[in-house]
């Protein structure tokens, strides 16, 4: 017997499945010619990408003010660690808190480490030894690829007439070295790391030797106090 075509069963014998698949045709049929609006969908992209945006906006400043609690704490916590510290200033053997002493600001700091070496003048160098610009940073410092204090503090190597044509520059890069000495040391022990550096620092056997025609360490520093106000 041959088969009988769907078509011609009675509607009690038809599939659930084909009553379904008739039922898709027949909406299809009704939305044939009927295109959808497209600033619908340009709205509801729009609405999707600003809500995209406002999450990661919020995420990004509650990321900024854990950030923010976090250094804040640790400020606080170092601050009580130096009000513990009975280290006299000259001595040069660990931090010396400053905070409540005439002249304690790291901005006061980098105005008498400059005044010392150059008077502030960023065009400065040293016959002698070569050092350059404001603060006298030498050369060797600069010197390497991908390594000195020049890649240290901007990511990038420079030339020493990069250096010395460029204030941003000479501030960048003492600024950077500075305040690691000045945050370790305290400003006595700061200005003995810049003058001979940070090895020599609670060496106090090397304190008073002769510089030649330079001042010893000791004079340094002390004359970086007294411009302090210390």
């Amino acid at each position: 017997m041959a088969y009988i075509s769907n078509r011609y069963l009675p509607e009690d014998k038809r599939t659930e499945r084909e009553k379904r698949a008739e039922q898709f045709r027949a909406q299809l049929q009704l939305l044939k010619g009927q295109s959808p609006n497209p600033s619908d969908y340009r709205q509801r992209a729009a609405y999707i990408l600003q809500g995209g945006q406002q999450a990661t906006q919020y995420e990004a400043n509650r990321r900024s003010q854990r950030e923010a609690a976090g250094l804040q704490a640790l400020q606080n916590q170092m601050a009580g660690q130096w009000r513990n510290i009975g280290v006299s200033v000259g001595q040069g053997q660990g931090p010396d808190y400053s905070g409540n002493m005439p002249g304690g600001s790291f901005g006061a700091f980098l105005k008498a480490i400059s005044g010392q070496e150059s008077g502030g003048n960023y065009g400065a160098r040293n016959r002698s030894s070569g050092a350059m610009g404001k603060y006298q940073i030498m050369p060797g410092n600069l010197g390497g690829t991908r390594s000195g204090w020049d890649y240290e503090a901007l990511g990038r190597d420079i030339s020493s007439s990069q250096f010395m044509g460029s204030p941003a520059l000479q501030e960048a890069i003492a600024q950077y070295k500075l305040r690691q000495y000045y945050n370790r040391y305290g400003p006595w022990g700061a200005a003995v790391a810049w003058y001979a550096g940070p090895g020599s620092v609670g060496k106090v056997g090397r304190y008073d030797r002769s510089q030649g025609s330079y001042p010893s360490i000791r004079q340094y520093a002390d004359s970086i106090m007294r411009r302090l106000g210390y």
